[in-house]
């Protein structure tokens, strides 16, 4: 595995453990929505190539000049 699919995968395990946190707190109802969205990562092999990542764009600073 890559550097960047390392990365992927951290990403990716940090947001599952988050998620599982947060249940701690949620109503049973919002809980099960939330399950049902993270639990094809928790139930399944990971296949990175399935994954939609947006990529980090760069931001510019534009200035307005001065007349």
């Amino acid at each position: 595995m890559n550097k960047k699919e390392k990365k992927l995968t951290k990403t990716i395990n940090d947001v599952v453990n988050h998620s599982l946190e947060r249940m701690k707190v949620l109503t049973p109802e919002d809980r099960c929505q939330l399950f049902m969205e993270v639990g094809e990562w928790i139930f399944n092999d990971l296949d990175l190539d399935d994954e939609f990542m947006v990529p980090q764009f760069k931001i510019e600073e534009k200035t307005i000049g001065k007349n």
